[in-house]
Parts: C-alpha cells; sequence; structure tokens
C-alpha cells in the first residue's frame, strides 16, 4: 500500500502479555503457537529479501523467558527477540515499585485472559480490580477519550487506558498489570545487567548441549 519494505518485523505469538491479535479459539490452539507461525513468516518473506535485496530481520516476541528460548526460536529463523515481562521487574524499568511487585509476587494461576474494552482478548494478572470487573462490581464509565473505535465504552466497566495507567503509577487498587504467560517465573527484582548476563549464560549452555 505504501511501497515501503520494513526495516524488521515483530512475530508476536499469542503467550505474550496485553492485547493479542488472536481470537479466544487461537491462542490454545498449537497451529497458531510462536515455534509454528515463525517457520511460516520466514518463508513468506524470503520472496521480498530477494525481490528487493534487502535483509528484513524477523524479530520473535510473546512468551520468551529463558537464554535457551533465545536459542530455541532463533534456530527457526528469528535473528533476534523482543522481551517485555521479564524487563519490567529490573530496577532500571520506570513503573512503579507496586507495578513490579505485581510480577515477583503472581502465581501461574493469577495470570489470565481478560476481555478488553477494545474488543481483543489481553493476558493480565488478575487483581482486585479485575475480580471487582469480572463480579460487576465496578460502575460503567462515560469515557472522555474515545481513542479507539473498537472500544466498547458503553458496555464497559472501566477504561482501560486510565487502568493501565493507574497501576503503572502504583495505583494497583484502580488498575491492573499486562502480562506474558511466564512472567509467574519472575521472583525478584533485578538489573538490566544482571538480567542480561543470565539470559547470555543460559544461551551459551544451550549451545554447549
Amino acid at each position: 500500500k505504501y511501497s515501503f519494505i520494513p526495516d524488521a518485523i515483530v512475530v508476536e505469538g499469542p503467550k505474550a502479555g496485553g492485547h493479542l491479535g488472536f481470537s479466544e479459539e487461537q491462542i490454545n490452539d498449537p497451529n497458531y503457537s510462536l515455534e509454528k507461525i515463525m517457520p511460516e513468516v520466514v518463508e513468506f518473506i524470503l520472496p521480498f529479501k530477494k525481490k528487493y535485496n534487502k535483509d528484513i530481520p524477523i524479530i520473535a516476541a510473546g512468551g520468551i523467558f529463558s537464554g535457551e528460548d533465545i536459542k530455541k526460536i532463533m534456530e527457526l529463523g528469528a535473528s533476534g527477540v523482543q522481551m517485555g515481562s521479564r524487563f519490567v521487574a529490573t530496577n532500571e524499568c520506570d513503573a512503579s515499585i507496586e507495578f513490579k511487585q505485581q510480577y515477583v509476587e503472581c502465581k501461574e494461576e493469577d495470570i489470565g485472559l481478560i476481555k478488553s474494552p477494545v474488543g481483543l482478548p489481553g493476558r493480565a494478572i488478575y487483581n482486585k480490580f479485575l475480580n471487582e470487573v469480572r463480579n460487576k462490581k465496578r460502575k460503567p464509565v462515560n469515557c472522555p477519550w474515545h481513542c479507539l473505535k473498537s472500544c466498547k465504552m458503553n458496555d464497559s466497566m472501566y477504561c482501560i487506558a486510565d487502568a493501565l495507567t493507574n497501576a503503572c503509577k502504583g495505583k494497583i487498587d484502580d488498575g491492573f498489570c499486562f502480562a506474558g504467560v511466564n512472567a509467574y517465573r519472575i521472583n525478584k527484582i533485578v538489573s538490566v545487567k544482571e538480567l542480561i548476563s543470565e539470559l547470555k549464560s543460559g544461551f551459551d549452555k544451550f549451545i554447549k548441549k
């Protein structure tokens, strides 16, 4: 449409946090797993790389937790990875300490899918706020923003932009945290340097195997 070839492509699988580009049925369907769709995208892009004589790196995202995960997905054709959840629980992340603690303290069963007001499924950490939404204890909002046409503001009990902003600022009782499926495996807040070192070590150990 725009006569422009992308500099890179991010392929995000259904294990990611936040809004997901999949239907609820596809999220748990192995045919839509990152490991399944990654090689398909790599193959699809090949003709464009040849036609325009341009390298188009493909970046994998969604549920990648360890250095071993990075190596495995790169073996399927990814040039690199995009990681979100793991970097939330770092000293350098600018989210509130209350937000980070949601990641550190959550259990596997606390992470689940929600029906977002914008019409997409999303993956988040269940908390008091989301339980109140689920039990219809929150009052419907009168949205002042009208930011997305797909938002069902007339039927929603909260504004997702406000809820996510509140959580980021530490007002957890009036918001919630999006998180990837493996966020429960995070058990402490570390520096980015420590995290990168851990990922590199895991990557290198997998190569030696």
